[in-house]
């Protein structure tokens, strides 16, 4: 046989086991980690604030972490998802690091007061559609891990619980303490996305899976086990395949 024929047996070869839903290991490194560690430490900056455990002004400084941390690093990590043919990842890690961004730049114009004051409805719409956003990207966690549909499920209640506190009086009425409530909530929500990031940093670093994320059941043969990498179910040995 000659090599043109090996060549094309070899390309043939590759091209059944990935229309039998077998995909090749990418050669990209996971961008999962970095993009759940700049969503986890912006958050969790934020939270400082409308909890009360930090100064107000921990707002703006959260909000320089949002133009890069936040922002553009977690929109890189969904570019790099696009490459790794990772549709779920693409989606969220793009869209929350727009989120940041779109924030950041949103407090800067108010902090210089080229636009005004924000209003208290429009800011309530604005958290509540995220919400929404957010609880739509849950419902396309159920062949993921427990980690991380739990972080989507969580994180649409924090847009939620943030929403019904704009607009927020004295200390101690409603709307007030339902801000620290949610301050209080998106630290978990934080910590369970530098979890998911970290479970899947040390799997790739070691090889192996150290801190469980629980995965759940392929849903018609797909399983998306670690937040950044795609697998599917090969029907016959019923295993995962990478």
């Amino acid at each position: 046989m000659s090599s043109s024929d090996s060549i094309a047996l070899l390309a043939q070869r590759l091209q059944t086991l990935i229309d039998d839903g077998i995909k090749i290991n990418p050669a990209t490194a996971n961008p999962a980690p970095l993009g759940l560690y700049g969503f986890a430490l912006t958050t969790a900056l934020l939270q400082g604030a409308k909890s009360g455990l930090t100064e107000p002004g921990t707002g703006e400084l959260a909000m320089g972490f949002g133009f890069f941390f936040g922002g553009l690093a977690q929109f890189v990590a969904g570019i790099l998802e696009y490459q790794r043919r990772n549709t779920f990842g693409m989606v969220a890690f793009c869209s929350y690091g727009a989120f940041w961004m779109s924030l950041a730049i949103y407090t800067t114009l108010v902090s210089a007061e080229i636009y005004g004051p924000t209003p208290s409805k429009g800011d309530r719409l604005m958290l509540t559609l995220w919400g929404i956003v957010t609880f739509l990207l849950w419902l396309c966690t159920f062949h993921t891990n427990l980690v991380t549909s739990w972080l989507f499920f969580s994180l649409s209640l924090l847009f939620w619980f943030l929403a019904g506190g704009v607009g927020a009086g004295e200390p101690g009425d409603a709307r007030s303490t339902l801000t620290k409530f949610a301050g209080g909530w998106g630290f978990m929500v934080a910590a369970t996305a530098f979890y998911d990031g970290t479970a899947s940093l040390m799997k790739d670093v070691y090889g192996k899976s150290i801190l469980p994320v629980f995965p759940l059941k392929p849903v018609n043969r797909v399983s998306l086990g670690d937040f950044g990498t795609k697998r599917f179910v090969d029907p016959e040995a019923q295993t995962v395949k990478a």
